[in-house]
């Protein structure tokens, strides 16, 4: 319930108009049901009201209760989307934001689904059920008072039957919420299966192992589809139970009023008032007890929403640029990642002088890569000191650092899209300085250039070539320190070659470079070598 009130925050004030609009919809509904009565004790002379005058109250009426049901739908469909849209960037931020330890708690599929399926079904809950549940409770009690002032015995057995109803299909209601728990629970294991062998199509397709992923998709579909057909027969027996007490409950009203008009103690109009006010007073009864299946599928998505904003978030602080070239300087660093005694790096120990040029070398799993987001602050050693310019390392220092990784890292979009994520501000003569120092000058014989569609991870382009680009991104980056890991992998010997003599060119002492790579081609341009492992 906190989190549902935190997540709340943003749309507080569209759920009180929300409501408001809801009480004038009773008000409405309400008054219809006089209109109709006094129209017809007109019509069967119990009144002797003008006809015309009964006919022009019910039209108005009629016109208002409609006018009040468009601006409702209206209402109701605009906030689900406003909070759907704040309530998803907020825990999207939020996941973007936090902590990094090396090894993300939720695979992506799995994110994606929490920020779509379950940010849509809270934001139903914030805007449309819980404001839903607050005009249902009111309609309740203003039809109850209604029917009160003219039929208080009935009022009393509707209400016996129509509880008596919800309260037989509650034995449902803890196995309808763990099915939804079962069900949102594959359904994101489906959705991470397909992104990741969409993603991998071609190696999928060159290991020949299709129907194994078609049939993990099947048993998976198969699955969703037991806990659902589960979950509908317990909705059918609550549904059919509701049926039955509101079916109850007309029978009763009608019988009640017969009897009452045989024995001239019920008009035609106050008959016409019952059959319509049992419907005021069994419907909210009966929207209880059709909401609580969707607010146990809601509370499961709650949870699972919370679990993203649960996630730990980074430390914040100033940014801190530094001058210059900044030196690196790393003492007696230990670290070991979450749930492993493995110790990547031990006592380890190095400097890297400003304006230096230094390669990393050493086998896979030794630790290269785990040393660089040491030194980037995306992980703190469990021991030991890492200095940046004199500075302890960590977020407020990231921005001194043009970052390269390794592997293809572009964004779907076009190249100047993906260039522009270093330098937003980047001008067309920047981004061509960044593509010529990086041998992507490729890019400007391409048809459309710099507005050549990327797609997914750079789709469309060779790995080489994507490479390269990623590598331009990076040197548009402001930072004194660069930092390449692994990114010239994907180069054939005569690139690498010219792409190294345009950075020594160009950085050598005016930045600090840090060259991780077990390629020889590195090692003749560097002032020192750092081995590992």
């Amino acid at each position: 319930m906190k989190a549902i009130y935190g997540m709340s925050a943003p749309v507080r004030w569209r759920m009180l108009v929300s409501v408001l609009i809801g009480i004038a919809r009773i008000a409405a509904s309400l008054a219809f049901v006089w209109a109709s009565k006094h129209l017809v004790d007109i019509a069967t002379k119990v009144s002797a009201d003008p006809l015309k005058d009964g006919i022009i109250i019910f039209v108005c009426v009629l016109f208002f209760q409609l006018g009040v049901v468009v601006l409702a739908n209206w209402w109701d469909g605009y906030c689900e989307v406003k909070a759907r849209n704040l309530l998803r960037l907020d825990t999207f931020a939020h996941v973007m934001r936090s902590r990094w330890d090396g090894r993300e708690r939720f695979l992506s599929g799995d994110t994606v689904n929490r920020l779509e399926e379950d940010i849509r079904v809270v934001s139903e809950l914030l805007v449309g059920r819980i404001p839903g549940m607050i005009i249902t409770f009111l309609q309740l009690i203003a039809a109850s008072i209604y029917l009160l002032f003219i039929a208080p015995n009935l009022l009393w057995v509707l209400l016996i039957l129509m509880f008596s109803a919800v309260f037989g299909s509650k034995m449902f209601f803890r196995q309808l919420r763990k099915l939804m728990a079962r069900i949102r629970a594959r359904e994101s294991e489906l959705q991470q299966h397909m992104q990741e062998s969409l993603q991998h199509r071609v190696l999928v397709l060159t290991l020949t192992n299709l129907e194994r992923v078609l049939s993990k998709f099947g048993w998976m579909q198969d699955d969703i589809e037991d806990n659902t057909r589960k979950r509908l027969n317990y909705n059918a027996v609550a549904r059919g139970l509701m049926f039955l007490g509101f079916q109850a409950g007309h029978a009763a009203a009608f019988i009640w009023g017969v009897v009452g008009i045989i024995h001239g103690t019920v008009t035609y109009g106050m008959m016409t008032a019952f059959l319509q006010l049992v419907g005021q007073v069994q419907r909210p009864i009966a929207e209880f007890g059709r909401q609580v299946p969707a607010f146990i599928l809601a509370l499961t998505s709650v949870e699972r929403i919370m679990e993203l904003q649960e996630l730990e978030p980074e430390p914040t602080a100033e940014a801190i640029m530094l001058p210059g070239a900044p030196d690196v300087d790393i003492s007696h660093v230990s670290y070991s990642y979450p749930d492993s005694s493995e110790k990547v790096l031990e006592d380890f120990s190095c400097g890297f002088p400003a304006g230096s040029f230094t390669v990393v070398a050493g086998p896979t799993g030794a630790g290269k890569s785990t040393l660089i987001r040491l030194i980037l602050g995306l992980l703190t050693p469990s021991e030991g000191d890492i200095r940046v310019g004199g500075n302890k390392a960590g977020a407020a220092l990231r921005g001194n650092f043009m970052y390269i990784p390794q592997g293809n890292s572009l964004l779907s979009g076009t190249i100047r899209s993906n260039l522009q994520l270093a330098a937003p501000s980047a001008t067309e003569e920047q981004m061509q300085d960044a593509l010529e120092t990086a041998t992507a000058g490729f890019v400007f014989e391409l048809p459309k250039g710099l507005d050549t569609p990327c797609g997914e991870v750079g789709s469309g382009l060779s790995e080489g070539q994507c490479q390269r680009i990623a590598i331009a991104r990076g040197l548009l980056r402001p930072g004194g320190i660069l930092i390449l890991d692994e990114s010239t992998s994907a180069l054939d010997d005569a690139t690498e070659e010219k792409l190294l003599q345009n950075l020594c060119n160009s950085y050598h002492g005016r930045k600090t470079i840090i060259f991780i790579s077990h390629r020889q081609a590195a090692m003749k341009y560097a002032d020192g070598v750092v081995k590992l492992g």
